[in-house]
Protein backbone atom coordinates (compact mmCIF):
# COMPACT_ATOMS: atom_id res chain seq x y z
CA UNK A 1 0.00 0.00 0.00
CA UNK A 2 1.22 3.69 -1.13
CA UNK A 3 1.61 6.07 1.34
CA UNK A 4 0.47 9.73 -0.18
CA UNK A 5 1.69 12.66 1.71
CA UNK A 6 2.01 15.04 -1.54
CA UNK A 7 -1.73 16.73 -1.39
CA UNK A 8 0.49 19.91 -2.15
CA UNK A 9 1.33 19.29 -5.16
CA UNK A 10 -1.96 17.67 -6.24
CA UNK A 11 -4.95 16.15 -4.06
CA UNK A 12 -6.05 12.59 -5.47
CA UNK A 13 -9.74 12.60 -7.24
CA UNK A 14 -12.71 13.26 -5.12
CA UNK A 15 -15.12 10.75 -5.01
CA UNK A 16 -17.83 13.29 -5.60
CA UNK A 17 -15.54 14.56 -8.21
CA UNK A 18 -15.01 11.23 -10.31
CA UNK A 19 -19.14 11.21 -9.32
CA UNK A 20 -19.64 14.52 -11.05
CA UNK A 21 -17.90 13.49 -14.35
CA UNK A 22 -19.75 10.30 -14.44
CA UNK A 23 -22.94 12.31 -14.40
CA UNK A 24 -21.66 14.54 -16.75
CA UNK A 25 -20.57 11.81 -19.11
CA UNK A 26 -23.44 9.85 -19.19
CA UNK A 27 -25.54 12.96 -19.99
CA UNK A 28 -24.22 13.80 -23.97
CA UNK A 29 -21.55 16.23 -22.99
CA UNK A 30 -21.93 19.50 -25.44
CA UNK A 31 -20.74 22.72 -25.83
CA UNK A 32 -22.23 25.11 -23.15
CA UNK A 33 -22.27 28.22 -25.33
CA UNK A 34 -24.57 25.68 -28.11
CA UNK A 35 -28.55 27.29 -28.16
CA UNK A 36 -30.00 23.47 -28.59
CA UNK A 37 -31.23 21.14 -25.59
CA UNK A 38 -28.07 19.55 -25.27
CA UNK A 39 -26.22 23.21 -24.49
CA UNK A 40 -28.39 24.20 -22.61
CA UNK A 41 -28.08 21.10 -20.32
CA UNK A 42 -24.50 21.63 -20.36
CA UNK A 43 -24.75 25.20 -19.64
CA UNK A 44 -26.94 24.48 -16.76
CA UNK A 45 -24.19 22.40 -15.26
CA UNK A 46 -21.23 24.69 -16.41
CA UNK A 47 -23.28 27.10 -14.11
CA UNK A 48 -23.84 25.21 -11.02
CA UNK A 49 -20.25 24.87 -11.01
CA UNK A 50 -19.97 28.03 -11.25
CA UNK A 51 -21.90 28.65 -8.06
CA UNK A 52 -20.19 25.72 -5.97
CA UNK A 53 -17.04 27.58 -6.70
CA UNK A 54 -18.00 30.94 -5.63
CA UNK A 55 -19.61 29.88 -2.38
CA UNK A 56 -16.60 28.82 -1.44
CA UNK A 57 -15.06 31.72 -1.32
CA UNK A 58 -18.04 34.16 -0.39
CA UNK A 59 -17.76 35.42 -4.08
CA UNK A 60 -20.75 35.72 -6.52
CA UNK A 61 -21.12 33.39 -9.43
CA UNK A 62 -20.34 36.13 -12.18
CA UNK A 63 -17.15 37.15 -10.31
CA UNK A 64 -15.39 33.44 -10.83
CA UNK A 65 -13.59 33.00 -14.37
CA UNK A 66 -12.70 29.13 -15.02
CA UNK A 67 -9.36 28.66 -16.38
CA UNK A 68 -6.61 26.01 -16.75
CA UNK A 69 -5.58 26.05 -13.37
CA UNK A 70 -3.36 28.04 -10.61
CA UNK A 71 -0.52 29.01 -13.52
CA UNK A 72 -2.82 30.40 -15.50
CA UNK A 73 -5.03 32.30 -13.23
CA UNK A 74 -1.43 33.89 -11.33
CA UNK A 75 -0.43 34.85 -14.37
CA UNK A 76 -3.59 36.48 -16.39
CA UNK A 77 -4.11 38.29 -13.21
CA UNK A 78 -0.62 39.42 -13.77
CA UNK A 79 -0.65 41.10 -17.20
CA UNK A 80 -4.47 42.09 -16.64
CA UNK A 81 -3.97 44.33 -13.84
CA UNK A 82 -0.46 45.92 -16.03
CA UNK A 83 -1.91 45.97 -19.09
CA UNK A 84 -5.16 47.89 -17.28
CA UNK A 85 -2.39 50.26 -15.56
CA UNK A 86 0.40 50.69 -18.05
CA UNK A 87 1.48 54.37 -16.40
CA UNK A 88 2.06 52.66 -12.63
CA UNK A 89 5.75 50.94 -13.33
CA UNK A 90 5.84 49.05 -9.87
CA UNK A 91 4.51 45.49 -8.53
CA UNK A 92 4.61 44.92 -4.93
CA UNK A 93 5.29 40.82 -4.24
CA UNK A 94 7.20 38.68 -1.87
CA UNK A 95 9.91 36.52 -2.07
CA UNK A 96 8.69 33.66 -1.43
CA UNK A 97 5.71 33.35 -4.43
CA UNK A 98 5.37 29.96 -6.55
CA UNK A 99 7.13 30.41 -9.48
CA UNK A 100 4.31 31.14 -11.49
CA UNK A 101 4.08 34.63 -10.05
CA UNK A 102 7.85 35.19 -9.70
CA UNK A 103 8.63 33.81 -13.21
CA UNK A 104 6.18 36.52 -14.90
CA UNK A 105 7.62 39.38 -12.62
CA UNK A 106 10.82 38.50 -14.16
CA UNK A 107 9.92 38.89 -17.05
CA UNK A 108 8.51 42.21 -16.80
CA UNK A 109 11.08 43.53 -14.67
CA UNK A 110 13.42 42.97 -17.60
CA UNK A 111 11.18 44.55 -19.51
CA UNK A 112 11.76 47.72 -17.04
CA UNK A 113 9.17 47.10 -14.53
CA UNK A 114 10.19 48.14 -10.80
CA UNK A 115 9.44 44.44 -8.95
CA UNK A 116 9.75 44.86 -4.99
CA UNK A 117 9.97 41.32 -3.60
CA UNK A 118 9.39 41.71 0.48
CA UNK A 119 11.46 38.71 2.18
CA UNK A 120 9.99 37.01 5.14
CA UNK A 121 10.65 36.66 8.79
CA UNK A 122 12.51 33.24 9.64
CA UNK A 123 9.28 31.23 9.43
CA UNK A 124 7.94 32.03 6.39
CA UNK A 125 5.75 34.93 7.33
CA UNK A 126 5.96 38.52 5.25
CA UNK A 127 5.13 41.32 7.77
CA UNK A 128 1.91 43.52 6.33
CA UNK A 129 3.93 46.89 7.22
CA UNK A 130 7.03 45.79 5.37
CA UNK A 131 4.50 45.46 2.47
CA UNK A 132 2.57 48.45 2.85
CA UNK A 133 6.01 50.49 3.27
CA UNK A 134 6.44 49.23 -0.38
CA UNK A 135 3.62 50.60 -2.09
CA UNK A 136 3.52 54.06 -3.96
CA UNK A 137 0.75 56.02 -6.58
CA UNK A 138 3.46 54.23 -8.89
CA UNK A 139 2.56 50.85 -7.88
CA UNK A 140 -0.19 49.00 -10.33
CA UNK A 141 -0.06 45.58 -8.47
CA UNK A 142 0.52 43.66 -4.97
CA UNK A 143 0.17 40.33 -5.26
CA UNK A 144 0.69 37.89 -2.31
CA UNK A 145 -0.02 34.07 -1.14
CA UNK A 146 -2.66 33.66 1.12
CA UNK A 147 -0.62 30.17 2.42
CA UNK A 148 2.48 29.64 1.44
CA UNK A 149 2.74 25.65 -0.14
CA UNK A 150 6.50 25.10 0.79
CA UNK A 151 5.77 25.56 4.65
CA UNK A 152 2.43 26.50 5.02
CA UNK A 153 2.92 29.67 6.19
CA UNK A 154 -0.67 31.63 6.60
CA UNK A 155 0.10 35.37 5.41
CA UNK A 156 -1.61 38.06 6.51
CA UNK A 157 -3.68 39.84 3.46
CA UNK A 158 -6.27 41.19 4.59
CA UNK A 159 -4.52 43.83 6.12
CA UNK A 160 -3.50 45.25 2.79
CA UNK A 161 -6.10 45.58 0.21
CA UNK A 162 -7.49 48.47 1.70
CA UNK A 163 -4.21 50.55 1.97
CA UNK A 164 -3.65 49.26 -2.14
CA UNK A 165 -6.85 50.62 -2.68
CA UNK A 166 -6.06 53.56 -1.19
CA UNK A 167 -2.66 54.03 -3.92
CA UNK A 168 -4.89 52.65 -6.62
CA UNK A 169 -3.18 49.96 -7.14
CA UNK A 170 -4.95 46.54 -7.89
CA UNK A 171 -4.47 43.61 -5.39
CA UNK A 172 -4.30 40.05 -6.10
CA UNK A 173 -4.33 36.35 -4.05
CA UNK A 174 -3.10 33.81 -4.59
CA UNK A 175 -4.97 31.06 -2.83
CA UNK A 176 -4.55 28.28 -4.43
CA UNK A 177 -3.10 26.52 -1.30
CA UNK A 178 -5.54 27.79 0.74
CA UNK A 179 -8.92 26.59 -0.76
CA UNK A 180 -10.82 23.77 1.40
CA UNK A 181 -7.82 24.44 3.79
CA UNK A 182 -9.03 27.85 5.43
CA UNK A 183 -12.16 29.77 5.40
CA UNK A 184 -12.05 32.21 2.46
CA UNK A 185 -13.87 34.86 2.05
CA UNK A 186 -13.18 37.36 -0.24
CA UNK A 187 -15.24 40.24 0.99
CA UNK A 188 -13.55 40.12 4.35
CA UNK A 189 -10.37 40.21 2.71
CA UNK A 190 -11.56 42.93 -0.02
CA UNK A 191 -8.37 41.94 -2.68
CA UNK A 192 -9.58 42.37 -6.69
CA UNK A 193 -8.14 39.53 -8.22
CA UNK A 194 -7.84 35.60 -6.57
CA UNK A 195 -6.35 32.39 -7.77
CA UNK A 196 -8.09 29.15 -6.82
CA UNK A 197 -7.01 25.15 -8.53
CA UNK A 198 -8.65 22.27 -8.69
CA UNK A 199 -6.12 19.98 -7.98
CA UNK A 200 -5.21 20.41 -5.14
CA UNK A 201 -9.08 19.83 -3.64
CA UNK A 202 -9.71 17.15 -5.08
CA UNK A 203 -10.48 17.90 -8.92
CA UNK A 204 -8.67 16.78 -11.81
CA UNK A 205 -5.35 18.53 -13.10
CA UNK A 206 -6.21 21.31 -15.67
CA UNK A 207 -9.09 23.27 -14.14
CA UNK A 208 -8.86 26.13 -12.08
CA UNK A 209 -10.41 29.71 -11.44
CA UNK A 210 -9.85 33.70 -11.19
CA UNK A 211 -11.92 35.76 -8.81
CA UNK A 212 -12.43 39.05 -10.13
CA UNK A 213 -13.92 41.40 -8.90
CA UNK A 214 -14.22 44.30 -11.31
CA UNK A 215 -14.17 43.04 -14.55
CA UNK A 216 -14.02 46.65 -15.98
CA UNK A 217 -10.41 47.04 -13.74
CA UNK A 218 -8.81 44.55 -15.87
CA UNK A 219 -7.86 43.39 -19.46
CA UNK A 220 -9.13 39.88 -20.37
CA UNK A 221 -6.97 36.58 -20.73
CA UNK A 222 -7.94 35.47 -23.97
CA UNK A 223 -9.60 37.47 -26.71
CA UNK A 224 -11.46 35.79 -29.54
CA UNK A 225 -14.91 34.85 -27.67
CA UNK A 226 -17.85 35.81 -25.30
CA UNK A 227 -17.23 32.92 -22.80
CA UNK A 228 -16.44 33.60 -19.47
CA UNK A 229 -18.04 37.18 -19.10
CA UNK A 230 -15.59 38.04 -22.60
CA UNK A 231 -12.88 37.45 -19.80
CA UNK A 232 -11.18 34.31 -21.59
CA UNK A 233 -12.74 33.63 -24.83
CA UNK A 234 -12.56 29.47 -25.81
CA UNK A 235 -14.95 26.56 -25.20
CA UNK A 236 -15.00 26.09 -21.32
CA UNK A 237 -13.19 22.97 -19.56
CA UNK A 238 -17.19 21.39 -18.54
CA UNK A 239 -16.25 18.19 -17.27
CA UNK A 240 -13.08 19.72 -15.29
CA UNK A 241 -15.07 22.69 -13.69
CA UNK A 242 -18.16 20.45 -12.69
CA UNK A 243 -15.72 18.15 -11.20
CA UNK A 244 -13.86 21.53 -9.48
CA UNK A 245 -17.40 22.31 -8.31
CA UNK A 246 -18.46 19.37 -6.36
CA UNK A 247 -14.59 18.83 -5.43
CA UNK A 248 -14.74 22.65 -3.42
CA UNK A 249 -17.92 22.00 -2.43
CA UNK A 250 -16.89 18.49 -0.69
CA UNK A 251 -13.75 20.18 0.52
CA UNK A 252 -15.44 23.27 2.25
CA UNK A 253 -18.44 21.41 3.56
CA UNK A 254 -17.26 20.46 7.31
CA UNK A 255 -13.71 22.73 6.84
CA UNK A 256 -13.69 23.35 10.57
CA UNK A 257 -13.32 19.79 11.60
CA UNK A 258 -11.14 18.54 8.68
CA UNK A 259 -8.69 21.23 9.40
CA UNK A 260 -8.99 20.04 12.82
CA UNK A 261 -8.23 16.41 12.25
CA UNK A 262 -5.28 17.02 10.10
CA UNK A 263 -3.77 19.24 12.60
CA UNK A 264 -3.66 16.17 14.98
CA UNK A 265 -2.07 13.83 12.54
CA UNK A 266 0.43 16.25 11.80
CA UNK A 267 1.12 17.12 15.33
CA UNK A 268 1.25 12.64 16.09
CA UNK A 269 3.46 12.70 13.56
CA UNK A 270 5.70 15.53 14.04
CA UNK A 271 5.99 14.14 17.91
CA UNK A 272 6.44 10.61 16.10
CA UNK A 273 9.75 11.47 14.15
CA UNK A 274 11.25 14.26 16.38
CA UNK A 275 11.06 11.54 19.37
CA UNK A 276 13.55 9.15 17.12
CA UNK A 277 15.34 11.51 14.73
CA UNK A 278 17.97 13.94 16.98
CA UNK A 279 18.54 17.63 15.36
CA UNK A 280 15.03 17.40 13.12
CA UNK A 281 13.50 20.46 12.93
CA UNK A 282 10.47 22.31 11.51
CA UNK A 283 10.47 24.77 8.65
CA UNK A 284 7.53 27.26 9.17
CA UNK A 285 5.16 28.38 11.73
CA UNK A 286 4.11 26.14 14.56
CA UNK A 287 0.64 28.25 14.99
CA UNK A 288 0.05 30.52 12.46
CA UNK A 289 0.29 27.53 9.21
CA UNK A 290 -2.41 25.26 7.44
CA UNK A 291 -3.15 22.24 9.39
CA UNK A 292 -1.95 19.60 6.77
CA UNK A 293 1.67 21.02 6.19
CA UNK A 294 4.84 20.18 7.62
CA UNK A 295 8.42 21.04 6.20
CA UNK A 296 11.02 19.29 7.82
CA UNK A 297 14.55 19.48 7.76
CA UNK A 298 16.35 16.24 8.18
CA UNK A 299 19.86 16.26 9.92
CA UNK A 300 22.67 13.75 8.48
CA UNK A 301 21.07 13.30 5.01
CA UNK A 302 20.28 14.98 1.44
CA UNK A 303 16.69 15.12 1.00
CA UNK A 304 16.72 14.02 -3.00
CA UNK A 305 18.72 10.81 -1.47
CA UNK A 306 15.75 10.01 1.18
CA UNK A 307 12.99 11.35 -1.20
CA UNK A 308 13.82 8.25 -3.65
CA UNK A 309 14.80 5.95 -0.69
CA UNK A 310 11.05 6.62 0.63
CA UNK A 311 9.53 6.60 -2.90
CA UNK A 312 11.00 2.45 -2.91
CA UNK A 313 9.28 2.07 0.77
CA UNK A 314 6.14 3.45 -0.87
CA UNK A 315 6.22 6.43 1.05
CA UNK A 316 5.16 9.75 -1.50
CA UNK A 317 5.98 12.94 -0.57
CA UNK A 318 8.17 16.01 -1.97
CA UNK A 319 11.33 18.21 -2.02
CA UNK A 320 10.45 21.81 -1.30
CA UNK A 321 12.70 22.80 -4.20
CA UNK A 322 12.39 22.77 -8.26
CA UNK A 323 14.12 20.19 -10.24
CA UNK A 324 15.44 21.68 -13.36
CA UNK A 325 17.97 19.78 -16.41
CA UNK A 326 18.14 17.47 -13.85
CA UNK A 327 20.01 19.11 -10.74
CA UNK A 328 17.92 19.36 -7.70
CA UNK A 329 18.54 23.60 -6.38
CA UNK A 330 18.13 24.48 -2.89
CA UNK A 331 14.11 25.96 -2.13
CA UNK A 332 13.84 29.71 -3.00
CA UNK A 333 11.51 29.91 0.22
CA UNK A 334 13.77 28.40 2.41
CA UNK A 335 16.60 30.69 1.05
CA UNK A 336 14.39 33.47 1.62
CA UNK A 337 13.95 32.70 5.39
CA UNK A 338 17.64 32.42 5.94
CA UNK A 339 17.74 28.40 6.01
CA UNK A 340 21.54 27.64 4.44
CA UNK A 341 21.77 26.13 1.18
CA UNK A 342 22.45 22.85 2.34
CA UNK A 343 19.68 22.83 5.25
CA UNK A 344 17.08 23.22 2.32
CA UNK A 345 18.80 20.33 0.19
CA UNK A 346 17.77 18.49 3.38
CA UNK A 347 14.48 19.20 3.53
CA UNK A 348 11.38 17.49 2.71
CA UNK A 349 7.26 18.44 2.63
CA UNK A 350 5.17 16.48 3.83
CA UNK A 351 1.02 17.43 3.19
CA UNK A 352 -1.84 16.10 4.38
CA UNK A 353 -5.27 15.63 2.79
CA UNK A 354 -9.04 14.48 2.58
CA UNK A 355 -7.51 10.60 2.28
CA UNK A 356 -4.58 10.61 4.76
CA UNK A 357 -5.72 8.17 7.61
CA UNK A 358 -4.33 7.99 11.71
CA UNK A 359 -2.66 4.57 10.43
CA UNK A 360 -1.23 6.08 7.01
CA UNK A 361 0.81 8.30 9.57
CA UNK A 362 1.69 5.59 12.16
CA UNK A 363 2.95 3.44 8.91
CA UNK A 364 4.75 6.58 7.66
CA UNK A 365 6.18 7.31 10.41
CA UNK A 366 8.33 4.04 11.25
CA UNK A 367 9.31 3.87 7.74
CA UNK A 368 10.89 7.42 7.62
CA UNK A 369 12.55 6.99 10.78
CA UNK A 370 14.19 3.81 9.01
CA UNK A 371 14.90 4.88 6.11
CA UNK A 372 16.12 7.82 7.76
CA UNK A 373 18.52 6.11 9.73
CA UNK A 374 20.04 4.09 7.14
CA UNK A 375 20.55 7.06 4.49
CA UNK A 376 21.89 8.96 7.24
CA UNK A 377 24.45 6.37 7.70
CA UNK A 378 25.24 5.54 4.22
CA UNK A 379 25.96 9.70 3.36
CA UNK A 380 29.04 10.55 2.52
CA UNK A 381 30.50 13.01 6.03
CA UNK A 382 31.93 16.36 4.76
CA UNK A 383 36.01 16.42 5.34
CA UNK A 384 36.62 18.30 8.87
CA UNK A 385 38.18 21.78 8.41
CA UNK A 386 41.52 20.87 9.96
CA UNK A 387 41.72 18.10 7.08
CA UNK A 388 41.69 20.70 4.58
CA UNK A 389 44.94 22.82 5.66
Amino acid sequence: MRIYLDHNAGSPLRREARDAIERLLGDDVANPSSVHRSGQRARRALEIAREQVAAAIGAKPRQIIFTSGGTESNNAAISGAVNALPARRRIVTTAIEHSSILAPLAELESKGRDVVRIAPDSEGTVAAADVLSALDRNTALVTVGLVNGEVGAIQDVASLAREALAVGALFHVDAAQALGRISIDVNTIGCDLMTLSGHKVGAPAGIGAIYVRDPARVTPMILGGPQESAMRAGTQNLLGAVAFGAAVEAATRDIGAEAARLYALTEQLLAALTAQIAGLSVNGPRDRRVANTLNLTFPGVLGETMLIALDLESVELSMGSACAAGSVEPSHVLLAMGRSAADALSSLRLSLGWNTTANDLSAAATTIVRVWARVSSAEPRPLAAESLT
